[in-house]
């Protein structure tokens, strides 16, 4: 079942908090009012539940789609007569294992929501390719079997900003359905974020999840998506057009939808025009957060004739311009998280502590968004804090 494509009507329901009756609630209202999940699924069909794992964290942190999320849509679509299987690819930093899955399954509380809701989570670390000659930039993803094997894709997703993509909601959540230590791979090929959002856009056309639900509720602003702050919005938002979901979601934090990449890419594709999207149930204006903080490399906003100047020597010299990954020694604890992670192989672990090649460098901030001890500093040179204040 397949219906709305590219629909740009986003539902916007207000929800105060993490309470349950109050999430289920705003869920239930959220996703009634595009039609009701029966719009999306099918009695009898197995459904795969995407939410934001990432490495699996304290429900507070903001990290990872919150579990009375979850557990609200999983009961929507159990409801439906459907098998609900609750899965993702840990980051790329975490080894795609049975155990590393069942660690993060607790630390997210998904192993309560699935006791609770009957849902099944998913421990099947292997993965196939899926052909997809349609695309534009990958003609093959390499994507986990429950996604392949399930008849239909929910995505549950977290609003955080991204270090690297500037935000991440609906359409960069489906990058966990590529196997945990494959991601490099794709920081190596697409080093620009504009390209990564090509990327991005032809792995969504590719899977076609058929409904995004967005947890806004709190969010987290700074330096996301692991090291930023909590920030209250108070909000699910709902829709089956990820672009037009992520659309909605970057206005509410302050950003222009045309600066995220798969946004960019959607609407250069003709799959959205970002003028065209409507949203439906609450007022989005109830619920923007202007001074939402926005991580720190993060060079948004107007662009006037000197800005313009500066940042086409910035984007020319991009490595002496872009925030470099320090290591703070004393937080450091040699995990191994950040050296998997790196596309370049420009972090090795000496002596229990990781060390960064900055001439191998990339500056994608995997190694920053991986440590969870908080171990990985990014800070400019001399020349890159020049280029920032005339920025600025």
């Amino acid at each position: 079942m397949q219906t709305g494509e590219h629909d740009a009507t986003v539902a916007v329901v207000g929800c105060g908090g993490y309470d349950q009756d109050e999430v289920d609630a705003a869920v239930d209202r959220a996703v009634d009012i595009l039609g009701g999940m029966g719009r999306f699924i099918a009695p009898g069909e197995t459904v795969l539940l995407k939410p934001n794992l990432l490495q699996g964290q304290d429900p507070e942190r903001c990290v990872t789609t919150h579990p009375a999320v979850v557990a609200a849509v999983a009961r929507l679509i159990a409801a439906q007569g459907c098998r609900v299987v609750i899965g993702d690819s840990p980051g790329a930093g975490i080894i795609y294992s049975e155990g590393s899955l069942r660690r993060a399954y607790a630390r997210a509380g998904y192993a309560v929501v699935a006791e609770e809701t009957g849902a099944t989570l998913n421990y099947d670390t292997g993965y196939r390719t899926v052909s997809y000659p349609e695309g534009e930039v990958m003609k093959q993803f390499s994507i986990i079997n429950p996604a392949i094997e399930a008849d239909a894709i929910v995505v549950v997703s977290k609003a955080k900003t991204h270090m690297w993509t500037r935000m991440t909601g609906a359409t960069k959540n489906l990058f966990g359905l590529i196997p945990g230590l494959e991601k490099p791979t794709f920081h190596f090929r697409f080093q620009d974020e504009y390209a990564f959002g090509k990327m991005l856009v032809d792995l969504n056309e590719c899977m076609r999840p058929r409904l995004q639900i967005v947890d806004v509720v709190m969010a987290m602003e700074g330096d996301g998506p692991q090291a930023g702050s909590p920030r209250k919005i108070g909000v699910i938002l709902a829709g089956n057009n990820p672009a037009a979901v992520d659309t909605v979601l970057a206005r509410l934090i302050g950003m222009d939808p045309l600066e995220i990449g798969c946004i960019r890419s959607a609407a250069e594709r003709g799959l959205i025009d970002p003028v065209t999207v409507r949203t439906v149930g609450d007022d989005p204006a109830d619920f923007m957060v202007p001074d939402f903080q926005k991580p720190s490399t993060y060079a948004g906003g107007r662009i006037g004739i000197r800005r313009r100047m500066v940042l086409s020597v910035a984007q020319r010299f991009g490595s002496i311009y872009a925030l470099r990954p320090d290591v703070i020694e004393e937080a450091c604890i040699g995990c191994g998280k950040c050296e998997r992670i790196c596309p370049m192989r420009a972090v090795t672990i000496v002596a229990g502590r990781a060390t960064i090649d900055l001439s191998r460098c990339i500056r994608c901030y995997c190694c920053h968004e991986m440590c969870t001890e908080h171990a990985i500093a990014l800070s400019r040179g001399i020349s890159g804090r020049l280029l920032a204040r005339l920025l600025g």
